[in-house]
This record gives structure tokens, sequence and C-alpha cells, in this order.
């Protein structure tokens, strides 16, 4: 998107435009007050840490130079923020260029700046998504063209329960039962792979890989993602025989290792199967994290995640706009990489405490 600023109306009730653009460095200050202000929380809360504000909007990136933060001002005093987590995939033979919005906001005492910014992004862009968000945003989203298309399963799987345990878990008289819980969960079903699939971390080069790059989440993506100051990100080759197959991504948030996502070149529930599997493996050995998470739409994913032992812990409602015409599928999972629970630390706290 051109970073040209832009009047708007920004609803009925407004007596004067306001000014649309994207946001700047020098905005952090002013952004960090707002969105505490709307959020009702710190300005200290994790999500409002400097480092991370700069690096989720300001951070230069290869595979995304445009703005990723936009704002309305009225008479110099931000009303209304949105950001954005991008993504460009391949569908209908074309490049789409789609976007989440993260961290949308709006001032309550100037109605209709955050829909103002909703609208502007969907006439933007090829296609905007959102999984889950606020109850009211919800709600909202269907009457703007918006449709579920289904939920985002976020499935979950002890891998040191004891430790589990000894970190997390709260203490009352459940405490054994949990425990007895998550050992039965960590050690049925057997995690048995199928000779020849390896494992091996990822030296760069994930931009040559047709299957990861399809899906809009090529090596610049996985460069910007390392540089995350809330997250440690570590990616990983599929081999089956020798042969690339895949690849799969982890981020390390607190206690929680999170599958980013995996991309396979036959994603069959088999495949996925074998990816988490793979994906457990190398979470014990290079973190020393209590439980492992991933994210799952659709049948194939699901039904590998529940072989390879993972329990299903939360269901999360994805709604997706397009533009008139726009009918061919998109080659997207909806998994964390696809928005910020990828690098939130709020949700570390774990699924199976």
């Amino acid at each position: 998107m051109k970073g040209n600023s832009t009047l708007v109306r920004a609803g009925p009730s407004a007596e004067m435009s306001s000014f649309f653009r994207p946001s700047a460095v020098t905005d952090q200050t002013q952004l960090i007050q707002f969105l505490a202000r709307v959020f009702s929380v710190g300005q200290g809360a994790p999500f409002l840490e400097p480092s991370l504000l700069r690096w989720k909007y300001w951070e230069s990136r290869s595979d995304w130079p445009g703005p990723r933060s936009f704002v309305l001002e009225r008479d110099g005093r931000l009303v209304a923020h949105a950001g954005i987590w991008p993504v460009t995939v391949q569908s209908g033979g074309k490049l789409r260029a789609g976007v989440h919005m993260i961290d949308w906001a709006s001032d309550p005492r100037m109605p209709g700046a955050g829909v103002a910014l909703l609208q502007r992004l969907t006439r933007t862009y090829d296609f905007v998504y959102s999984i889950g968000g606020s109850a009211m945003t919800q709600s909202i989203l269907p009457k703007f063209g918006f449709r579920c298309i289904g939920d985002a399963l976020t499935m979950a799987r002890p891998i040191r329960p004891w430790r589990q345990m000894l970190r997390h878990q709260s203490r009352d008289l459940r405490l054994p039962l949990r425990l007895a819980r998550n050992i039965w969960w960590f050690r049925a079903p057997r995690r048995a792979l199928d000779h020849g699939w390896a494992a091996v971390e990822s030296a760069g080069g994930v931009a040559q890989s047709g299957i990861v790059a399809q899906s809009g989440r090529g090596e610049p993506f996985f460069e910007y993602l390392r540089k995350c100051p809330s997250v440690r990100c570590l990616s990983f080759d599929v081999l089956n025989h020798g042969r690339r197959a895949g690849f799969f991504a982890l981020t390390i948030a607190g206690d929680q290792a999170r599958v980013a996502g995996v991309w396979m070149e036959d994603p069959s529930p088999a495949n996925w199967r074998t990816a988490l599997l793979l994906a457990q493996e190398t979470a014990l050995a290079h973190t020393v994290t209590s439980e492992i998470a991933a994210r799952c739409l659709t049948e194939s994913s699901a039904e590998g995640a529940a072989h390879a032992g993972f329990r299903l812990r939360a269901r999360t409602p994805v709604f997706l706009f397009r533009k008139a015409g726009e009918s061919e599928p998109l080659p997207l999972e909806f998994q964390f990489a696809d928005n910020d629970a990828v690098f939130l630390r709020e949700e570390s706290a774990g699924f199976l405490t």
C-alpha cells in the first residue's frame, strides 16, 4: 500500500474529517498511551513493550516494504489505529496481498473511527482475515462482508509434564489429577516415526522451497520473525529419506513451544502427523519448554495433530473478506504464523494447566 495520507470521514457522528496515514516511529509514545487507554491496560503491558512495538510496525522487512500500522488523527490526536500482519500468497495464478488486523482500536468518543480503518483496509488489499478477536469484533465483521470460513483449532500436548506441574500448575486438590492427566497425554499415543523421516535445522534457503513460498512464508518472513524481541524462532526442514518433503517452524514463548506453521509438499493427515511428531522431538531437543501447541484449520491438519497426540484446547472462528469476484482457494492454513499469536507472550501461560 502506498503511504500517502488521505482525508476520510471517520463516521456519521464525526463533525469534521479525520486524517488517515501510516504511523511512524515518532508516534510510539502517543500510540502506547492510546492503546493502553482503549484496551484498559497499563502502559507496561507486554504487547506495548517499546522494542516489540518497533519490531511489529517499523522494523524493516524485505517481504513487505509497505506500512504495517495506520492511524486516524483528529486535531493532532489519535482516534483510531489498525496494525497489520501481512501475507502474500499465490492464488488463481496471481499474487494476492492479504492482512490480519492487530491492535485494532478506536477512541470510544469517536464512533465510526475504527470502522473507517477497517473499510480502508478492505478496499486496499485483496483479502482481509481475522482469527478470533473480541466478541465485539466478531459481531462487527459479518456486517462488512466478512464470512466465517471455519474454526481454527488450538491443539496442545505436554512434553515435560513434571516441569509443567512445578512451574505452572495451580496448587490445589486437583493438582495430582492434572499431573496424571498430563503424564497420560504425554505418553499416549506412542510417538513412533516412520523410518526415513527426520528434521534438520534450516540454515536459510527457505525461499527456495515452493512448499513454503506458495503460502507466503518464505525465508524473508522468517528472517523478520527471528528478530522478534519476545520469542525465539527455530526453523526445520522435514526430510523423507534425505529429500526435502516439507518445513516447519517453532516459536518459543516462555514455557511454551508453538508450531508457527507446517508446510508439507503432500499435506496428508499422515504427513501432518509426521511433521508434528518431529516438531515435538525438536522441541524436546532444542528447548526446555513444558508443552507444545499448534493451530489447525483443515481436516487433514486436525486429523494429523490428533494422531500425533495433540488435544483440542480451543476453537477460534476465522473470518475472511475477499473482493467481489475473488473465489479461488487461498493456500493458508491460518496457523500461528498467520497472526500475532505467533509472538504474543500473553498466550504462553499454557493450554494444559
